[in-house]
């Protein structure tokens, strides 16, 4: 398994998506701290409490850095009709998905640290620098982990997306289109917002969100953090349950 492991990782490694998914996720996460960052200045001056929360819980925004990296790893190899020499060198399905998914979770967690530690910094410098006292109560400790597996979960989550859809175009706008555009409007629609708690998007909100939905119909409850957590963690392990079983189980050549 470490053996599959390391030749995962070697793959990531060999071509530039993985920079270029840094770029991006540390793209995100600053633009997602400056508003924030503003808008603490502001209610400081003016007075008002800072959603200390909101501004060091910001790095969450870089997840679709790691889903469009979680949806190359398996639509990638069908691609480029890598899939089958990788076969053979391991022909035990499973095994295979569990080391890309180990693999690309190493790779999470490096890409979720980054974001973390650049959220911060922007957030100390800027606001020491208008004097604004810094504070780490308010749950920001809980929200900073939460963000932080919140953005390994979204990896696992692409991958079994990947995995299920195979296409690599169909799977990136899939993905893509679901949490920018769909997810934005599942709340809304009379027949499906009152289970949309139960959605990808609502289980991830509610696990980053301290239960509450911003915007949205007063008639619509999100889960408990924890539950809304185990519910999209469930979501990413039947993607990968089902994207092994339907893709890795068909014919490939």
């Amino acid at each position: 398994m470490i053996g599959l492991i390391k030749s995962e990782v070697l793959k990531i490694r060999s071509t530039q998506v993985w920079f270029w998914m840094v770029v991006l996720a540390v793209a995100f996460t600053a633009l997602g701290t400056i508003g924030p960052i503003v808008t603490a200045i502001d209610d400081h001056r003016n007075g008002n409490p800072v959603d200390y929360y909101g501004l060091f819980t910001q790095s969450q925004g870089a997840g679709v850095a790691l889903l469009v990296l979680g949806l190359l790893g398996l639509t990638t190899e069908f691609r480029h009709k890598t899939i089958t020499p990788t076969l053979l060198a391991t022909p035990n399905r499973w095994l295979l998905l569990a080391g890309k998914a180990a693999s690309y979770a190493i790779f999470a967690v490096l890409y979720a640290v980054i974001c973390i530690v650049l959220n911060f910094a922007m957030v100390i410098v800027w606001l020491s620098a208008q004097s604004i006292p810094l504070e780490y109560g308010h749950g920001v400790a809980g929200g900073v982990f939460k963000a932080f597996l919140s953005l390994v979960l979204t990896g696992m989550f692409g991958l079994g997306l990947g995995a299920l859809i195979r296409n690599q175009a169909a799977a990136m706008v899939f993905g893509i289109v679901y949490f920018f555009l769909l997810d934005n409007l599942l709340h809304f629609l009379p027949l499906v917002r009152k289970g949309y708690a139960y959605t990808p998007g609502g289980a991830m909100t509610a696990f980053t969100s301290n239960g509450h939905l911003d915007n949205g119909p007063s008639d619509v409850h999100l889960l408990a953090p924890a539950v809304g957590g185990l519910v999209f963690l469930v979501w990413a392990l039947a993607l990968l349950v089902g994207g092994g079983q339907l893709s890795l189980h068909r014919d490939i050549s």
